[in-house]
């Protein structure tokens, strides 16, 4: 160990002659715990929150999804969906045509999501397990059918038992201009529903689906989709399968894997994160002034040692650096006191759910799940606010004078 380490671990262990650095030292200490253990547990906290909406999402997502550069419809190319469908990497692969409409059931009406769905498209996604009440559509059907999300079920007061009673789209249809509309610009048709579906809340809400031929023919966008939908063979790697689709489709289309079908929402989530990291970083930053007091009293106590120092030869860089590793210390001790305290936070929270959520959420507590790169992100976040708060008080040492004696 050399004299800078052994001087400064002294000063961070010996006992301080005045209480005031005492406390001060120990507030600094307290502060950057609590503050590390917060940006852990908020991090934490958001991952968890991600990683369930992720599998709620993304388990009713098809693995890759085909939509045009402006997000709007376009005409079905049957010799490219036969070209797709013979890949080996795809077991199956649907066109979806999503229309904004009116839903009516008895008195009660809701605007919607309408989406039409072709006869394959429960391969595509694996609608069976989502099912909650009745049944999936005919493949062929010899009536209109049609199945609801959960929400705007409960919304309109369905009934799949009330055979009598059908449930009333009203769609645009393509003459619709969007400066004249008029109520007989919008089809009306009647669809009897099957059966009642979960996938995630917000689609919930909103969603029908219907055939995909029954859709085209209200709206008169015939052979007209909005989306190809696909499922890909259990362990095909995706990103190359995604690469090999847009070169074939090419600029006009957009290839996405199922978390980038949720990007807006992700985009969101993210910016809050960061958002809620910047703002408990800032209360690091007011304890970052606790630090600097306690090195600023330390300095001024060992000014006698100071003059020492310099007296029998030791440079003003060599003697800054001592305080400046006292100061990383004292840092690093909240780190890794912050750390423990985190960890202790996340066992008792994923073991006994020590807070918990309102019982109409989905989850009964707080989600969280820690991963390296927050540590590692907090640990520089940490060291570097101790780093600067430490500048300023080592910046004291150059006042100080050497001591020479004469005999």
């Amino acid at each position: 160990m050399n004299i800078v380490s052994f001087l400064s671990w002294k000063y961070l262990i010996k006992r301080k002659t005045s209480q005031a650095i005492h406390l001060i030292t120990g507030i600094s200490i307290i502060g950057i715990t609590i503050g590390t253990a917060a940006l852990i547990i908020v991090l934490s906290v958001f991952n968890g929150f991600e990683e369930l909406l992720n599998g709620m999402f993304s388990k009713y997502n098809p693995d890759i999804k085909i939509v045009s550069v402006d997000s709007g419809i376009f005409e079905e190319d049957s010799v490219m969906m036969a070209k797709i469908k013979s890949w080996p990497e795809i077991i199956a692969c649907s066109g979806s045509l999503d229309i904004t409409g009116m839903i009516q059931y008895g008195d009660s009406q809701d605007f919607g999501t309408i989406k039409g769905i072709g006869s394959n498209y429960a391969k595509v996604i694996d609608l069976d397990s989502a099912l909650l009440e009745g049944r999936l559509m005919d493949s062929i059907p010899t009536f209109h059918q049609g199945i609801l999300g959960l929400g705007l079920a409960n919304k309109l007061g369905v009934s799949l038992n009330n055979i009598s009673n059908r449930v009333q789209i009203y769609t645009p249809t393509s003459d619709t201009e969007s400066d004249k509309i008029s109520a007989d610009q919008f089809g009306k048709n009647a669809v009897s529903p099957m059966g009642i579906i979960i996938l995630h809340q917000e689609m919930d809400n909103e969603l029908m689906m219907v055939p995909l031929a029954d859709l085209q023919d209200w709206t008169g966008a015939v052979n007209k989709i909005s989306s190809i939908e696909i499922k890909a063979r259990p362990g095909v790697a995706i990103e190359p399968l995604i690469s090999k689709l847009q070169e074939l489709l090419g600029s006009n289309f957009k290839v996405k894997d199922r978390y980038r079908q949720d990007e807006a929402f992700l985009k969101i989530m993210n910016l809050e994160k960061w958002l809620f990291y910047l703002l408990f970083s800032l209360t690091l930053v007011l304890v970052s002034f606790t630090i600097m007091g306690a090195l600023w009293m330390i300095v001024l106590e060992k000014r006698l040692d100071i003059s020492i120092l310099k007296s029998i030869g030791m440079t003003n860089r060599s003697i800054k650096q001592v305080f400046l590793f006292l100061g990383i210390g004292i840092g690093a001790i909240g780190l890794i006191s912050g750390f423990a305290l985190a960890l202790g936070f996340y066992f008792m929270q994923t073991e006994y759910a020590l807070i918990r959520v309102p019982e109409e959420f989905i989850i009964d507590s707080y989600p969280i799940a820690l991963k390296s790169v927050d540590f590692l992100t907090v640990s520089c976040t940490v060291m570097l606010i101790t780093l600067l708060a430490s500048l300023l008080p080592i910046a004291k040492i150059n006042e100080v004078k050497a001591i020479f004696r004469e005999d």
